[in-house]
């Protein structure tokens, strides 16, 4: 297992004029997941935790004729067609499914998570987020039982603007596909050659390894592992959770995603109180059996850098294919720890 994870320094020179121009080298840490692919650029010496927080007078703005909010999604929002859901939208607790405007996916839905119109990162409770999952994979098994041709499925969380969220009324994505995605694939594919030439599930193997290691390894609910991962795909890391010997939406039952919610929350509160108020988050799964890959979610914090709120991802992740990190995966599980 640790031969998949490469990792090596190397030091830029250069002379300092904050300190009367003498030679200073700096180091920039390479990684390399083999298993995934993904390959990070760790520059711990730009590591500062934001301060800006979400603006007030955007969020006020932002209630106008908002379409999520209670008074106006009934009228505001579209529904699907009787034939895929005889009711038009699906409902469950506080949390609505309805179309996606903008579908990425021939079956695409979006899952307004309450009618709070803005929540922040520490106040999104178990409860919040257990009725948006339990109402995103009641969509999952519906599109499932009328499309004989779906495999795979997945829900995504772009949380604020930061993120690429379009609407600040909190709300999820689900979709699913007769094929996985790119990324889901890699993974699926990772999965089954690990196994072939292993004898063993890598996932498995994957939370045995980061517990021994323990820098990394944050913490369980009820059978769900959450990991620092070792080469992120986020400037502020990224978070794995693997649903451990799950590995199809029948085995996702109502006390695992009230696990997940719970893991979550903690994770958000953690965010929170480290000033990464924007994040993504993508849970992927099959909707058959795969005992060669486990359902797992991946939740990336994002920011706005100050002074001039430019974007966290730049050309390195958009024309090489590599992220660059500013804290250590090791310190962010130490951060993360430290939130009860």
């Amino acid at each position: 297992m640790e031969n998949l994870f490469e990792k090596h320094t190397v030091e830029a020179r250069m002379l300092d004029f904050s300190e009367g121009f003498t030679e200073k080298a700096i180091p920039v840490e390479i990684r390399k997941d083999c298993f995934t692919g993904t390959v990070s650029r760790v520059l711990k010496s730009r590591m500062r935790f934001p301060q800006a927080s979400h603006e007030p007078e955007m969020i006020e703005a932002s209630r106008h004729n908002c379409p999520f909010c209670p008074e106006n999604l009934a009228r505001s929002t579209p529904k699907f067609p009787a034939d895929l859901v005889p009711e038009g939208r699906i409902c469950f607790g506080r949390s609505t499914v309805l179309p996606n405007a903008f579908p990425y996916s021939r079956y695409c839905g979006v899952t307004v998570i309450s009618d709070e119109h803005y929540i922040s990162l520490d106040r999104f409770s178990v409860e919040k987020l257990f009725s948006a999952l339990k109402a995103s994979t009641l969509f999952i098994e519906r599109i499932k039982a009328n499309a004989r041709d779906v495999s795979y499925a997945s829900i995504n969380w772009n949380y604020m603007p930061g993120s690429g969220g379009g609407l600040i009324h909190p709300h999820i994505q689900v979709v699913v596909n007769r094929r996985p995605t790119h990324f889901h694939g890699r993974l699926m594919r990772s999965s089954a050659d690990y196994k072939m030439v292993h004898g063993a599930n890598y996932w498995a193997d994957l939370v045995e390894f980061e517990k021994q290691n323990k820098s990394r390894y944050l913490f369980n609910y009820g059978g769900i592992e959450f990991i620092s991962l070792f080469s992120p795909g986020g400037m502020f890391g990224e978070i794995l959770s693997i649903f451990k010997n799950m590995s199809s939406i029948r085995d996702l039952t109502d006390e695992t995603l009230d696990s997940y919610a719970r893991g979550l929350t903690r994770l958000l509160k953690s965010f929170h109180r480290m000033h990464l108020n924007n994040l993504n988050m993508t849970l992927l799964m099959s909707l058959e059996d795969d005992d060669g890959f486990w359902i797992q979610a991946r939740t990336v914090p994002r920011v706005s850098l100050p002074p001039l709120g430019t974007s966290d991802v730049n050309y390195f992740e958009k024309g090489h294919d590599e992220v660059i990190v500013i804290i250590s995966p090791e310190d962010l599980a130490e951060e993360i720890r430290l939130t009860d």
